[in-house]
């Protein structure tokens, strides 16, 4: 992987490439696993012109304190081969570089870092790219789970999966004005754009489908923003991304403000990835969606849920099956980049993926208001 083929995947063993892939992702060093059956001059060759000097990883790099435990584990593996074979020797540039991670690196709080994620289409959608190619997303997270009284901050297990459910039905939202609910790092809405710009065929009458990126913190929306417009990102030439300040509370006091915004933004299809987490957040969560679902019957959403709390996700379930309908979506994770990359907080925990409609019997005026009348109860 050369600088300038920073997105191909040349022949390379596989267990290789997933440490790239892990390096990139910030995945913890005893998760690691070493390929000792590898001849040392290619494994030596991969971890320095691929990992070390690799321009995207430079531009873009994890954070220090990762890097000093990445390097230090990848020196005593390497070192252990020179011992075996007189002839084999690391090169100067790797201890240097991880003598210069060892001041200050590291803290009791983890810092934010860059964070590269990869993915690639899958081999039944002829889209214009190489067959052993990949795409990246590339964002600045915080590592720790709470950070600024928010967990908006970095990127949770339930967005990987969604995004693999969408890399996989690309369809979804290659021509549909999307809108995302708790948006976070803006890890869905750069995939989102990149599947659209990958597919767009735009013409004087016809514009770029809208991507809205709504959250509730405007540090998250700030983050979010800054994240989709790095230039690494396919998504930063985008011309319809929108980001908006969004309260589900204001389901309950403001709604006809929501309706407004709802009905211009013309939302074809509405995403959400791991917002079910605090009971009390369920009512207004529910009547966002529907309000969203609102303007027109053939508009659906798709909602990604860790089951952090099966008393909680049957009562978001109960709640929104009052007024929607909702089915959960089989998924196929065979060949996923994105799934591959453990995540120590949640990696364990399962995810689940929900089609919400307005179904065939709430589309008519009538039921509409009923509907309504159902919510104000909730």
């Amino acid at each position: 992987m050369q600088d300038s083929d920073a997105n191909r995947l040349f022949p390379t063993p596989e267990p290789l490439l997933s440490i790239f892939f892990c390096y990139s992702a910030l995945v913890p060093v005893k998760s690691l696993s070493f390929p000792s059956n590898i001849p040392f001059n290619v494994t030596h060759e991969f971890f320095l012109r691929e990992i070390l000097l690799n321009h995207h990883l430079k531009q873009y790099p994890p954070s220090e304190s990762y890097q000093q435990s990445f390097w230090k584990w990848a020196i005593i593996q390497l070192e252990s081969f020179t011992r075996s074979n007189e002839d084999a020797e690391v090169d100067e540039r790797i201890y240097a570089h991880y003598l210069s991670l060892r001041t200050g690196a590291c803290s009791e709080t983890p810092p934010n870092s860059f964070i590269t994620y990869h993915w690639r289409f899958p081999k039944t959608h002829r889209y214009p790219t190489e067959e052993d190619s990949y795409e990246t997303i590339t964002l600045l997270e915080s590592r720790t789970t709470i950070e600024a009284g928010t967990t908006g901050l970095r990127t949770w297990r339930a967005s990987l999966v969604l995004a693999q459910y969408l890399v996989q039905h690309p369809y979804l939202v290659n021509a549909s004005n999307v809108l995302e609910l708790g948006s976070g790092t803006g890890f869905i809405g750069i995939l989102v754009a990149s599947l659209q710009l990958q597919t767009a065929t735009p013409t004087v009458d016809r514009k770029m489908p809208s991507v809205y990126l709504t959250d509730v913190n405007s540090t998250v929306l700030v983050r979010c923003r800054n994240n989709v417009r790095l230039p690494c990102n396919k998504s930063s030439p985008h011309p319809n991304m929108q980001y908006k300040s969004l309260d589900w509370l204001d389901s309950l006091s403001g709604q006809e403000n929501l309706e407004s915004f709802f009905s211009e933004a013309k939302v074809d299809i509405v995403l959400g990835a791991d917002i079910v987490f605090d009971p009390a957040l369920v009512p207004p969560l529910v009547k966002t969606i529907f309000l969203a679902l609102l303007p027109e019957p053939t508009q659906v959403a798709f909602i990604a849920l860790t089951v952090r709390n099966e008393e909680t996700l049957r009562y978001f379930l109960d709640e929104i099956g009052k007024v929607l309908q909702t089915e959960e979506v089989t998924r196929n994770n065979a060949g996923s980049l994105l799934l591959q990359i453990p995540d120590q907080v949640d990696a364990e925990l399962e995810v689940k993926i929900f089609k919400v409609t307005r179904g065939r019997d709430t589309q008519s005026p009538t039921n509409c208001e009923e509907l309504r009348s159902i919510l104000r109860s909730i």
